[in-house]
């Protein structure tokens, strides 16, 4: 009964290699369609992806629409081909091992924590490191400081304050 089991289980990781492996060379739906319909598909495309590799929360924040919408553009025009989920999949992998994504993983920690002055140093010293002069600047974090540091959100955490800056 045992080997059943271990070999309906091979059967399916190899019918789910498969898939993958298919899926790879495939134009993903929202790459077809115009921009209000393709930002309906785009969840849908990356759920097929997901099947086949762990997509996180912060791979989906910092891959989204129109950053991949932008990647698929730019390798028409450079290499003259249509964009693929393999080419999708590439980006994740490439996205997870860098240090932007190392950092928006330690900022989403720690926005999880109490309003603190040490996190709150590594929070800004993460952004610096991870966002264009201009954005900083947009940011207004001497604004967002005062806030998380008023005395009316003592005991809160982060993303407590936060969710409510506009």
């Amino acid at each position: 009964m045992l080997a059943i089991g271990l070999v309906l289980i091979m059967t399916m990781e190899l019918h789910a290699q498969q898939n993958c492996d298919s899926l790879k060379r495939e134009v993903p739906a929202f790459c077809k369609l115009l921009d209000d319909d393709a930002r309906v598909e785009f969840p849908k495309d990356y759920a097929k992806i997901a099947a086949c590799m762990e997509i996180d929360s912060v791979t989906e924040m910092l891959l989204g629409y129109d950053m991949v919408k932008m990647k698929a553009l730019q390798l028409q025009k450079v290499k003259n081909r249509l964009f693929t989920y393999g080419d999708w999949m590439d980006m994740v992998v490439e996205l997870k091992t860098s240090k932007e994504y190392r950092n928006a993983v330690q900022m989403m920690a720690l926005i999880q924590h109490k309003i603190n002055r040490a996190d709150w140093d590594q929070m800004l010293k993460l952004m610096k490191e991870s966002l264009l002069p201009s954005h900083l600047e947009a940011l207004e974090l001497d604004k967002v400081e005062k806030m998380l540091f008023d005395p009316k959100n003592k005991g809160k955490k982060f993303i407590e304050v936060m969710e409510h800056i506009k």
